[in-house]
């Protein structure tokens, strides 16, 4: 089977659907509009990069309708040369739209978040155009139920929940004792994933637990990353927090080992899922997140993490300086948190739902095709 993955290869959401396809025997080929610097793809055979741009300049051709004429050939010759049997976009806008434009037959469309969430509402003519791209997909999948309910505010086709998960192997807990408390996050800096708000409560927890040595990890970087660095430097504890800026993936376990309670303070809905939650999860950290859509079903409930109004530094500060009272109420919320990942989130189960969607949608391709040729 061959799966044209309409996709940033630059992403590591790409990279790990890939290679995880590829390593179940399924040849990939990616058409990307961004190019990725790391060439993660060269030692697997079966995974073939049909389409990236000479250098990164951003999607800014797809503003125009020439843009989208412009890859839509480039796409299409790709689709000749690939030979696919399922296209798969991941993200509704830009590449939804590109494989809406392609025609090609069975097309999947991935919804990730804001192109559901944050592009419907800004115009009349977006949600037009959102419901046209999905009216063109065969199925719909998402990571969540919440987002779920939200793509199927747009659409009638039929839309799957396939979570984004965690390899249980890798992400295995240490239980290493640490000398000091690293309070600490894993998120791109940008806006909505609320970095200024976890700085200021770092500042209001340190106050609070002067007599002990505490530290504040930011893991990640964007186009915030400047000003909260000088928001830092403004408050005075530059001393205390470190910027480690983006790291590679196969890293990301040692920087969550190095975190003792996790803290996520997104404020819009259209954080949708939270990969590094679920990682914190399966690591068994004490969780501390805002009570976007996506962290409610991802946590559950109560014990397996606190949920804070989103936008409180308040009560983002109580939900920290709680676990820092009593290290044992972390632990135990830690360890039901890990055998809630394990359970709903295990990536090796997510792969394999992802490729029997695949394989029904193959098959139904191929028994359509014998029916018209009788």
């Amino acid at each position: 089977m061959k799966i044209l993955l309409l996709s940033n290869s630059a992403s590591e959401h790409t990279q790990k659907w890939a290679l995880g396809l590829a390593r179940n025997g399924i040849e990939v080929g990616i058409f990307s509009l961004n190019r990725s610097e790391k060439k993660w793809y060269e030692a697997e055979p079966l995974i073939t990069i049909l389409h990236e741009p000479g250098e990164n300049k951003g999607n800014s051709r797809l503003s125009t309708k020439l843009g989208y004429v412009f890859y839509l050939r480039k796409l299409k010759k790709a689709i000749r040369v690939f030979k696919p049997d399922i296209l798969h976009a991941h993200y509704a806008t830009s590449y939804g739209m590109l494989g809406s434009l392609s025609e090609f037959n069975p097309f999947v469309i991935s919804v990730w978040g804001s192109d559901v969430y944050d592009f419907p509402v800004k115009s009349t003519a977006r949600r037009i155009v959102l419901k046209k791209i999905l009216a063109s997909a065969e199925l719909i999948c998402s990571t969540s139920n919440s987002m779920k309910d939200q793509t199927e505010q747009y659409t009638k086709r039929p839309v799957r929940v396939v979570p984004f998960g965690i390899d249980p192997a890798y992400f295995a807990v240490e239980n290493r004792n640490h000398t000091s408390i690293t309070i600490g996050t894993i998120k791109s800096l940008e806006e909505k994933y609320g970095i200024d708000l976890l700085i200021r409560s770092f500042l209001e927890v340190q106050k609070r637990f002067s007599h002990m040595e505490l530290n504040l990890l930011i893991v990640g970087d964007g186009s915030k990353r400047a000003e909260y660095e000088s928001l830092v430097q403004s408050l005075g504890i530059q001393n205390k927090v470190t910027f480690a800026g983006r790291i590679p993936h196969e890293q990301i376990v040692g920087y969550h080992d190095k975190i003792d309670i996790f803290v996520s303070l997104s404020i819009l809905d259209s954080e949708s899922f939270g990969v590094s939650l679920v990682e914190a999860m399966a690591m068994a950290k004490p969780i501390v997140a805002s009570d976007v859509s996506g962290f409610k079903e991802v946590l559950g409930n109560e014990e397996c993490g606190i949920l804070v109004p989103r936008n409180s530094v308040e009560a983002a500060v109580e939900a920290i300086a709680a676990y820092i009272a009593d290290p044992e109420s972390g632990k135990r919320t830690g360890a039901n948190a890990r055998v809630r990942a394990m359970k709903l989130y295990n990536w090796n189960n997510n792969l394999d739902e992802m490729i029997d969607i695949y394989s029904s949608l193959n098959t139904k391709k191929k028994s359509s095709k014998s029916h018209v040729g009788h």
